[in-house]
């Protein structure tokens, strides 16, 4: 009996282990393929054809390419929270809490632009109600969402701004940097990220200062 449990043990350590090397030989994959044509013109089958895995193994990991997308970002989002969080909540170098959201619309909308096609295919991917909710209400989404949230309250306590619904105006200063609308504006209306942060920071910013 308990040689037996060892074999499971050990099989089950194996299969973690090609798990976890087939979920990073797709990642590889798709960043390969991604770089030579295109996100939006690569599919999951090909994706899976290139890493020589079945298709059953690629949904397995990633349900639709936004999943494949979220996880091939993941470390520079966890990266721009920790470093960009930290600035956010350095009060005595930067007490004015609309300076600090001046300074998080601004990297927010650097980060999407790097990452723009990867941000768009996780966008096109919430297709059902419930991943339509995620889109507004993500993980990275929410973190944003919640800083905002903090720093209009911040503001409004120090009487940066007047008392005003922050909810609801996080809510609208998301809606202007989502991914699409991005999109549209850096390929469709030639605008530069330089012009499209300083539009934002005018409205959610410098709009509702106090003078």
């Amino acid at each position: 009996m308990q040689e037996q449990h060892g074999i499971e043990h050990t099989s089950n350590r194996i299969e973690r282990r090609d798990a976890r090397e087939n979920r990073h030989l797709l990642i590889e994959t798709a960043k390969r393929l991604f770089a030579e044509q295109g996100v939006a013109a690569t599919t999951m089958k090909q994706i899976a054809s290139t890493a020589g895995v079945g298709k059953g193994t690629l949904y397995r990991h990633f349900a639709d390419k936004g999943e494949l997308c979220r996880a091939m970002i993941r470390e520079d989002v966890a990266e721009f929270q920790e470093q960009v969080g930290a600035l956010l909540a350095d009060r005595q170098r930067l007490p004015s809490a609309m300076q600090r959201l001046s300074i998080l619309i601004a990297e927010r909308l650097h980060l999407a632009e790097r990452h723009l096609p990867l941000f768009t295919a996780i966008e096109e991917a919430s297709s059902s109600v419930q991943e339509q909710a995620r889109r507004f209400r993500g993980p990275f989404t929410t973190w944003t969402h919640r800083q905002v949230i903090v720093l209009l309250n911040e503001a409004i306590a120090q009487a940066e701004v007047l008392p005003m619904d922050v909810e609801y105006t996080a809510d609208i200063l998301l809606a202007g940097m989502s991914p699409a609308l991005l999109h549209y504006q850096l390929h469709d209306c030639g605008y530069s990220i330089e012009r499209i942060i300083v539009g934002m920071q005018r409205l959610f910013v410098h709009g509702i200062q106090q003078p």
